[in-house]
């Protein structure tokens, strides 16, 4: 039986093993992809630290993928060996009225993430089924291909088919400096929005300005709505998206200009939160969730990419067996970008 290199939790809490295990075999509608990036994210942390989801272990994670399909199982129609990839992340039917709509990322038969309910791309080889995988152009190389659907479809999806973000329109983005808000300043900018950025510390700011933040805040030195309505004159700014959690989002709720719109991505500072419901109908906001990107929208996202409209930001690469260091990055918080793995 041929073997691969893998990265493997044995234990839940405990550290990731360099482990040589069997290659997996496609089955039927299932592709077998070589992985050449997958990149690192808190996700993956929770997951390891038993925090999250719960797989089986052992266990390979990753969730951010990119590669060349090997070999296709039965029914697979469309792909060949050799073709270059990119890949969403949650595992869908394809059959109910959401996935039918264009809608999967709430399929109603929703069947958990790759990297959990599945092994991931912590290795050379990984399965996943045919409907996940969506062409990556030559232009665009595999890194940053591995980022296009998480990193980057994420606030695409949020800011355009969500918010309906418009030209002129003035947003927040929490967490502008981390993987995700780098890549939601660029789209706001893309979309004709004026963006502030908010986040912690003098380079995660300055990064958020290289993506084209007009105001880059420190919520520890100015209060979020405090900026916001100096920005806008006392009237309020028209979207947030929200992408830490309860830690920011009452001063965000109360930046918002009447009629405005927040979007939550992400919760990663608790799940509680206390709102005063006739603040919301009095002002008739809008509060949506959004959840990651469809196979269609990461499509658009990569022709996006290709036309130079959008930038993956790739903080480095590194070999398979730094799985564990890269880790150890994303909770001290301190990169600018994501961090990918080439196995």
């Amino acid at each position: 039986m041929s073997t691969m290199r893998a990265m493997v939790i044995e234990d839940f809490g405990g550290p990731l093993v360099a482990r040589e295990v069997p290659i997996p075999e496609p089955g039927v509608d299932e592709v077998l992809v070589r992985v050449r990036a997958c990149a690192v994210d808190h996700f993956d942390v929770a997951i390891r630290k038993g925090l999250r989801e719960r797989a089986s272990g052992p266990h390979i994670l990753g969730h951010e993928i990119s590669g060349e399909v090997a070999e296709s199982g039965s029914g697979v129609t469309g792909w060949t060996a050799g073709d270059r990839v990119a890949t969403t992340l949650y595992l869908v039917c394809g059959e109910c009225r959401w996935c039918r709509s264009g809608r999967e990322t709430i399929c109603e038969n929703f069947g958990g993430h790759v990297g959990v309910a599945i092994p991931g791309g912590y290795a050379e080889y990984v399965v996943l089924p045919a409907r996940n995988l969506v062409a990556l152009p030559d232009d665009i190389d595999f890194p940053a291909g591995a980022i296009l659907a998480n990193a980057v479809g994420t606030p695409y999806h949020a800011l355009k088919y969500r918010m309906g973000l418009q030209p002129g329109e003035r947003l927040i983005v929490t967490g502008a400096g981390g993987g995700v808000g780098l890549h939601a300043v660029q789209v706001g900018v893309m979309l004709g929005a004026e963006v502030m950025g908010v986040d912690l510390g003098q380079a995660k700011l300055n990064a958020a300005k290289k993506m084209g933040a007009t105001r880059a805040i420190d919520p520890r030195i100015q209060p979020v709505d405090a900026a916001a309505k100096q920005w806008t004159d006392g009237a309020g700014v028209d979207g947030v998206l929200e992408l830490v959690g309860p830690a920011t989002m009452p001063r965000t709720l109360a930046s918002l200009s009447k009629g405005g719109r927040m979007v939550i991505v992400g919760s990663h500072t608790g799940t509680e939160w206390t709102i005063d419901p006739g603040d919301v109908y009095r002002n008739e906001w809008e509060i949506k969730g959004s959840r990651n990107v469809s196979a269609a929208e990461l499509a658009e996202v990569i022709q996006l990419v290709v036309d130079g409209s959008l930038t993956p930001v790739v903080a480095g690469t590194y070999p398979l067996e730094e799985a564990e260091r890269l880790q150890k990055n994303v909770v001290a918080g301190k990169l600018i970008g994501r961090e990918v793995l080439v196995p």
